[in-house]
């Protein structure tokens, strides 16, 4: 659950104007089915006694002129506005949430929030909330509209009023079983503004924000150095633009090709694509990060031949991708013992990154572009973190090597996708295992749990498991089954599915077993 709270520079003055946007058909017609599903007087929900007045002419001026009739009546005029306007969100994997789910949460968030009235009853603000369909990204809303001024004339305390929305939501979460959620400004990337989405929807395509974030994401994986991240950038067609202080490279923007000569490129900074792609944050994945600071502004300006030219792609690489995450997966557990949480986000990191090759190859690769975006918001770190150090250890190396080498292979063979799918799947359970022992937050710890059921009904797994499980059940019998040959061309044991669940860090070691043949 998440509540969208107004900055206190960016609240309202307009009551009516607000009322007609959120009645109206929207911006791009994402308004679909607009109504009342709570107030503070109930007269105006349906069966109410106001209710058909919203269906005639001017029945909007006259909700408005009735939310504000105190402010009105007690002569409050407030210079940062009176209008606090609130969208309250489920997640998209939480559904439709109902009309009657959301009266009872409009009316429990204005009491905890302490807009309603007081112990006798009286001097309450009025507000209203409205629910319009779902979100362009599919989230169940609603909008809470309040006057601030209440009936008594008083004006509503909103100090530190987001610590306290994040508490209602988190209790929200706890009692119905909702998604968790980060907290505001601890989510993987920032979403597209309303500009971008029409933009977007204009041209027929995603937006310029998302097509930049996965070809950014996709570059700094491949990159060996920052010289290989800014030619391999320009090599895709990205426009990239130098942040200089003192004479040094600081950060970096981006920009797609303008689609005609009238216009004009749109920027984005590196870590307003994600926070984790932020000039600081990459550099401490390549090698020979401390270019010089004039060549480094004369390569990202590109004033400096360097002689670039593009990794072939092969499929060799497949071979050391797995040895790698092999050696990883039997580290990471040991080196997740240290009470520092940030090598567990790094880890999920990287891993996203693998993740994220692999589904370019897989023909499951629906089921990994969810788990790569699930595993890369577990992997933001939470504001106040420690600052990031080089790689140390083993893992989290290897990691990063193996996410490298996957994004310059070509196809691997079906025996080995599957190999490396199920190697994934049992990182992904070492670090479910330690994401509670170190603190992480729920968001993220929901997160990797997600991505463990994902990756457990991988066609890959489900296969893996099966052979492991007739191994298991052939020598308890002392008898050899059957041999049959599946779609990946391995010589397998049919027998009855007999289901084996992983509990903690205890992967099977038929399971790798299997993976190493």
């Amino acid at each position: 659950m998440i509540a969208k709270a107004p900055d206190r520079s960016k609240r309202g003055h307009n009551t009516y104007g607000l009322l007609r946007y959120l009645f109206g058909k929207g911006r791009s017609n994402e308004h679909t089915t607009p109504h009342l599903v709570a107030a503070w007087d109930p007269e105006w929900l349906e069966h109410g006694a106001f209710a058909d007045v919203l269906e005639r002419r001017g029945g909007l001026a006259k909700l408005a002129r009735d939310i504000d009739a105190a402010m009105v009546g007690h002569e409050v005029h407030l210079e940062t506005g009176h209008v606090y306007h609130v969208a309250l969100s489920a997640s998209p994997t939480d559904g439709v949430l109902g009309d009657d789910t959301w009266r009872e949460l409009a009316t429990e968030a204005v009491a905890h929030m302490g807009f309603g009235p007081d112990a006798e009853g009286v001097g309450g603000c009025r507000w209203v909330a409205v629910h319009h369909g779902l979100s362009a990204e599919g989230n169940d809303h609603v909008h809470l509209v309040v006057n601030l001024v209440r009936g008594n004339g008083a004006v509503a305390n909103t100090y530190r009023d987001w610590p306290r929305w994040r508490v209602w939501c988190r209790q929200v979460e706890d009692r119905l079983g909702l998604t968790p959620t980060a907290p505001a400004g601890e989510g993987s990337q920032k979403a597209a503004t309303r500009p971008e989405l029409e933009r977007a929807a204009a041209q027929g395509a995603s937006t310029d924000r998302e097509q930049l974030r996965r070809v950014v994401a996709e570059v700094a994986v491949e990159a060996m150095t920052e010289i290989d991240f800014v030619n391999l950038l320009r090599h895709r067609g990205v426009l990239v633009a130098p942040r200089v202080v003192d004479s040094k490279v600081v950060g970096y923007r981006v920009a797609l090709a303008p689609r005609s000569e009238h216009s004009k490129p749109v920027w984005f900074a590196g870590s307003s694509l994600r926070r984790d792609l932020s000039l600081p944050r990459l550099r401490l994945r390549w090698e020979t990060a401390n270019l010089p600071a004039q060549f480094a502004a004369e390569i990202w300006r590109g004033e400096f031949d360097a002689g670039f030219t593009p990794e072939t792609p092969r499929r060799v690489t497949w071979r050391q991708v797995r040895r790698d995450l092999e050696r990883a997966q039997g580290a990471l557990s040991h080196e997740l013992e240290g009470a520092d949480p940030v090598n567990w986000h790094r880890a999920a990191g990287f891993t996203a990154e693998v993740v994220a090759a692999l589904a370019h190859v897989d023909p499951s690769s629906e089921r990994l572009c969810l788990v790569t975006k699930q595993l890369t918001s577990a992997a933001q770190l939470p504001h106040g973190s420690p600052k990031l150090r080089e790689l140390t250890g083993v893992a989290l190396p290897l990691l990063a090597k193996a996410a490298r080498l996957a994004a310059v292979s070509r196809d691997p063979a079906p025996a080995m996708l599957v190999a490396l799918v199920v190697l994934v799947y049992a990182i992904a359970v070492t670090l479910e295992h330690h994401a509670e022992r170190h603190g992480i937050r729920r968001a993220a710890q929901h997160q990797i749990s997600a991505v463990v059921r994902e990756l457990h009904g991988h066609p890959a797994v489900v296969e893996c498991r099966e052979r492991a499980a007739d191994q298991a059940r052939s020598r308890t019998s002392g008898q050899q089954p059957p041999v049959a040959i599946t779609r990946s061309g391995q010589r397998l044991q049919r027998g009855p599915i007999r289901e084996r669940p992983v509990r903690g860090n205890q992967f099977s070691s038929d399971w790798l077993r299997i993976v190493r043949r």
